[in-house]
């Protein structure tokens, strides 16, 4: 089967609370940020929340893109580890009920990953992850014959925290070069641009021709505090270039298109988990599809706007899949 989209990253499932601000200070996490924890440690916080509602979903940052180019009528393929447990079991069917090519549970000592989802009032997300077995992916499992012929081949900078899940991403993107496959790559966290700044622009500049990034990434990456300047430091490492910005909207540019606006959708905020994600997923989708550049991040606006509007990181199965309907509305809310 010839794929629009094939992602890789960390397979993990979600395990979202909601909290307040005091929790997050108490504890002493980096709100809006990502953490990597020890289970123990993810213990010790759901322990502490037992009065708590808590809500399981598959996540992974790759794997809500992929999931969600899928939700709109794409063909999609995921790379990630899970192992044969009950997340695991549960991860694989849920991709594969929403349409999305997944290798499915494999063996080892290690369980499934799993992301504890922080959410305080005002919608924002705090991660604490243990990668499980998802920190075993090595460049083994990357099989050329999935990704020949793709639209598009799509990484995830969380896969820079580890040697081998870095070289499987290595081994994707110069698998997609050699096929002539444009590469999209996301800096996922601020944490990761932080850690790893000087690997990430030299794998920019080397291999990717579409990235993706918050505000906070982009300023993390170009180590200044002005937006516009974080914008065009970033338009000059790659092809394409798509800045999220929350309320805000997004910026694009592109070979043809210097700099586009974009606003959002009207939504009632619930989540902010998996907003990116799903911006990328709407805007992968309209690139594979041949929509403008502009186009393309209305339809990721939107995506994004979806997914925010409830608890979890995927975009719900039922939401309006017409391109063409949500380019239209956006038309007429301007």
């Amino acid at each position: 089967m010839k794929y629009d989209l094939v992602g890789i990253g960390n397979a993990l499932v979600d395990i979202e609370v909601r909290v307040d601000d005091d929790f997050i200070k108490q504890n002493s996490l980096t709100k809006g940020g990502m953490t990597l924890s020890t289970e123990e440690d993810q213990t010790k916080i759901l322990n502490a929340l037992q009065s708590h509602s808590t809500k399981i979903s598959s996540g992974g940052s790759a794997a809500n893109t992929v999931h969600g180019l899928s939700v709109l009528g794409g063909n999609a393929y995921y790379l990630g580890r899970v192992a044969n447990d009950l997340y695991g079991r549960h991860y694989t069917e849920d991709m594969h009920s929403g349409g999305v090519g997944f290798p499915g549970p494999g063996d080892g000592a290690s369980g499934t990953g799993t992301c504890v989802v922080l959410v305080t009032p005002d919608s924002e997300r705090t991660m604490l992850t243990h990668l499980g077995v998802s920190a075993a992916l090595h460049p083994d499992n990357v099989d050329e014959t999935i990704i020949r012929d793709a639209g598009v081949a799509y990484i995830e900078g969380y896969l820079w925290t580890g040697e081998e899940t870095r070289n499987a991403a290595l081994r994707l993107a110069e698998f997609a070069r050699k096929d002539k496959i444009p590469v999209a790559f996301t800096l996922s966290d601020a944490f990761v641009v932080n850690s790893f700044r000087d690997q990430l622009i030299d794998f920019i500049r080397w291999h990717v021709d579409i990235l993706f990034c918050n505000d906070v990434e982009a300023l993390a990456m170009a180590e200044t505090d002005d937006v516009q300047e974080a914008f065009d430091v970033l338009k000059g490492m790659a092809n394409t270039l798509f800045v999220t910005r929350g309320k805000n909207g997004s910026w694009a540019s592109g070979p043809a298109d210097d700099k586009i606006e974009v606003g959002v959708f009207p939504t009632q905020a619930v989540d902010t988990t998996g907003a990116g994600d799903l911006f990328a997923a709407g805007t992968l989708f309209g690139i594979t599809k041949e929509y403008s550049l502009e186009e393309s991040a209305i339809i990721g606006s939107y995506c994004a706007s979806e997914v925010v509007s409830h608890m979890g990181g995927r975009m719900p199965v039922h939401s309006n899949a017409d391109a063409k309907e949500i380019i239209k509305k956006y038309r007429e809310l301007q």
